[in-house]
């Protein structure tokens, strides 16, 4: 596999805007430079890149630690080269270097959609074998092999959710038997904060999408009593819960209409989510954090009709310990990432802006006539405490919108050129 880092610089003309944020976000997010980590493609089309050829992946996330380090899985990998024999896989890597880490084989044939990482470059994902048999997994860069991990006394029957902090802990959503729970595993114990009415008689008829942070807290929404009543809440692992913000169906005074199912939660306790304001029925997104008895809620960005974010994608945001928050959009161009702190609000990267790929200049966007209603992200995106952001982008050449260069895992830096393990730091 080649090895050589690529240096992608996106001349995206609305990145020159000035950019002043608090120093506790970010030093600059001028995201000038941004770089391919792994491509794939149909194989009649081309190899791929960085990934042995014949690779798939489809509508996931990926992962990016405070060093750069990305992961990613990836659903389909040939086994020694073989297109008729194939498994599943994790790739790690940083800097445009990397590969598959961890290869499962038959029976299992399913991998999670997105992974975790953490500062020690610990990543959490699942497998599963014909949409049953789900495993949750943790491959350590130490010894670097994946292992099954223990959750007993806990059984779950699936995972998702799943976020692991750098204590080595991974909280997820479990599902156990007609319910779900939230649960974590690590630091030598398996806890299960709550479950819903399902499981047992309680006040949860259904727990969403969680987040955990570093102190072991897991953040969700859950709907109180019926589907039509909605709260956001960080449960600790006793079962105990701090109220985030509540819905306006379960208190008339709340400005919320309500809540997109997933959501962000850093190690400074503070929450994003994407949600309708009850006023207008708007669509925004929020950060939330907790302030002794109240919540202080600042508003990151909101849909206007003529505005810069013509629309939020219904996708979970990514926030950093700063709380500088990414998330999924469109503005007048097409689909777009942005980032914002609640006081700046910048453009990432988007439809049509061009990157330099292991083919050669290229567009963020789809390779057919007309892409306007095709998607040309993936998943969500994730972002580490530098501002750097991970995003995956279907791609096409500069110029010809009749090629297809598949989709690419990209890394949008925040400032500054890269410093590479190879000691490349850019052209």
């Amino acid at each position: 596999m080649p090895t050589n880092p690529i240096l992608i610089r996106s001349l995206v003309a609305s990145l020159a805007l000035a950019v002043s944020l608090p120093e506790a976000t970010a030093a600059s997010l001028a995201y000038s430079q941004v770089e391919l980590q792994a491509r794939t493609n149909l194989l009649v089309n081309d190899n791929g890149w960085n990934l042995p050829p014949g690779s798939s992946f489809n509508s996931i996330s990926a992962s990016i630690n405070n060093e750069g380090t990305v992961a990613f899985p990836v659903q389909i990998v040939p086994i020694n080269g073989s297109q008729s024999n194939t498994g599943v896989g994790l790739w790690v890597g940083a800097h445009g270097a990397g590969g598959i880490v961890a290869l499962h084989e038959p029976p299992v044939d399913g991998i999670s959609d997105r992974t975790s990482i953490n500062a020690g470059g610990e990543v959490a994902y699942y497998t599963y074998e014909d949409g049953s048999s789900y495993r949750l997994r943790r491959y350590d860069p130490g010894t670097m092999l994946s292992v099954i991990v223990n959750t007993l006394p806990l059984t779950p029957t699936s995972f998702s959710g799943h976020v692991i902090n750098d204590a080595g802990v991974i909280g997820y959503r479990a599902g156990l038997g007609s319910g779900y729970g939230l649960a974590s595993t690590g630091a030598g114990s398996s806890l299960l904060h709550i479950v819903d009415s399902n499981v047992q008689p309680g006040p949860y008829a259904f727990i969403y999408t969680p987040a955990m942070n570093a102190n072991r807290l897991i953040a969700c929404k859950v709907s109180i009593g019926d589907f039509s009543h909605n709260e956001i809440r960080s449960f600790a692992s006793d079962g105990s819960y701090t109220a985030l913000a509540v819905d306006a169906a379960t208190d008339p005074t709340s400005p919320y209409r309500r809540f997109d199912n997933g959501l962000a939660y850093n190690s400074a306790g503070q929450l994003a989510v994407v949600l309708n304001l009850d006023a207008g029925n708007v669509r925004a997104i929020y950060r939330l954090t907790p302030n002794g008895g109240t919540v202080d809620a600042v508003e990151i960005a909101r849909v206007e009709a003529t505005g810069t974010i013509r629309d939020i994608e219904s996708f979970a945001p990514a926030m950093n310990a700063a709380g500088l928050v990414v998330f999924r959009a469109r503005d007048a161009n097409g689909q777009a990432l942005y980032a914002g702190d609640g006081k700046t609000l910048v453009r990432v990267i988007g439809k049509e802006d061009p990157v330099t790929t292991d083919l050669g200049p290229a567009r963020i966007g789809q390779h057919i006539d007309d892409p306007s209603s095709w998607p040309i992200f993936s998943g969500a995106p994730g972002v580490n405490d530098n501002g750097d952001i991970a995003f995956i982008g279907a791609l096409h050449p500069d110029g010809d919108t009749q090629v297809e260069w598949g989709s690419g895992v990209f890394v949008a830096y925040a400032g500054g050129d890269p410093i590479f393990s190879d000691g490349f730091d850019g052209p």
